[in-house]
């Protein structure tokens, strides 16, 4: 303990010292990192507020090290860092100082709601109407790391930048988006041409609002996380039984490909291709929205409508070992997949 007291005795000297040849000042650290560029090219840099008490919401790129601090995702730090100039006339990069940042001491702690924007947001309502659960939810996805969104707007997939993250404001740049045309009813007008309206957000475990100007929701999201049964469905299935029916001797055999990315399905049915939505999905819950597909005549098309039925029936999923098994309302067995290897 005595020698745990000398050392931090001498660092304090140390520090105390030191202030003779540099400043110091008082600075909030944001709890995510961001892409930058310096002068060694591509690095995660800091994001720093010069506001006592995070009065204003201007964050800005801090390039150098802060020797003596640790950096904690998920937590704003307020501290006390001193700036040391060298003493040499060596020049640095445009985007980097030369000069030395060292902690002088952490003041506060707070938690850091921002990084837990990085999920799979559903859109489930928008200006006061929830979404109609017949149609495909747009979709929103955050990268802090780079200050882009990306998603699906219930036909196309977009991205988008991040212009300004505030403790409490938003701004989204230009967004830009495919140019499918799709024949299902959907609200991508709507949403896309809400984003540039956003000002605010608040973000509550499994609910994001996003507000304008006047405070107004004008959308409200509930999350997705990437849980173990989500990230698992995504992949390609044979089915191996139907309503209970094996489909041993079927060729071809039905087939589904799950894309929890872009909330799409592909696959065949025993004769026709097929595509179309997925309108909800959490841990055990899936249903699917619209399925357009080829239309050949096949010798055999009992089997293919069977599977088909079953498919808009869908309400849930469960995985027994490694089979995928699909229920209905009342939790029947439905449709009973294996992974294609």
């Amino acid at each position: 303990m005595k020698l745990r007291s000398f050392v931090g005795f001498v660092l304090l000297i140390l520090v105390s010292c030191s202030k003779k040849n540099g400043t110091t000042s008082v600075i909030w650290i944001s709890g995510f990192k961001t892409t930058c560029e310096s002068g060694a090219g591509a690095s995660n840099c800091l994001l720093i507020n010069k506001s006592n008490e995070l009065a204003n919401e201007e964050w800005e790129l801090f390039y150098s090290d802060i020797e003596g601090f640790e950096f904690q995702e998920g937590y704003l730090k307020k501290v006390e860092i001193l700036r040391q100039k060298p003493n040499d006339n060596k020049r640095a990069p445009m985007d980097k100082s030369i000069s030395k940042y060292v902690l002088v001491k952490e003041l506060e702690k707070r938690q850091d709601h921002r990084p837990s924007l990085v999920a799979h947001w559903q859109l489930e309502g928008i200006h006061g109407t929830s979404i109609d659960k017949k149609i495909t939810p747009p979709t929103l996805d955050f990268n802090l790391s780079e200050m882009k969104i990306h998603g699906n707007g219930g036909c196309n997939r977009y991205d988008g930048t991040i212009k300004q993250l505030g403790i409490k404001s938003i701004a989204f740049g230009n967004v830009l988006n495919t140019l499918s045309i799709c024949a299902e009813v959907n609200v991508e007008g709507q949403y896309l041409g809400s984003l540039d309206k956003i000002s605010s957000y608040e973000v509550n475990d499994s609910i994001l609002n996003l507000y304008d100007g006047q405070e107004n929701v004008i959308m409200s999201f509930v999350s997705h996380r990437k849980t173990d049964n989500r990230t698992k469905i995504h992949d390609i299935w044979s089915a191996v039984r139907i309503a209970g029916s094996p489909t041993k001797g079927m060729v071809p055999v039905p087939h589904l490909e799950i894309n929890t990315t872009e909330m799409k399905i592909y696959g065949n049915n025993g004769c026709n291709d097929y595509f179309g939505t997925l309108t909800n999905l959490t841990e055990n819950s899936i249903s699917f929205g619209k399925i357009g597909s080829t239309r050949k005549m096949c010798p055999e098309m009992e089997v293919p409508k069977r599977y088909n039925e079953a498919l808009l029936k869908t309400r849930t999923f469960r995985f027994d070992g490694q089979a995928l098994i699909f229920s209905d309302e009342e939790g029947e067995e439905i449709l009973t997949f294996m992974k294609t290897d």
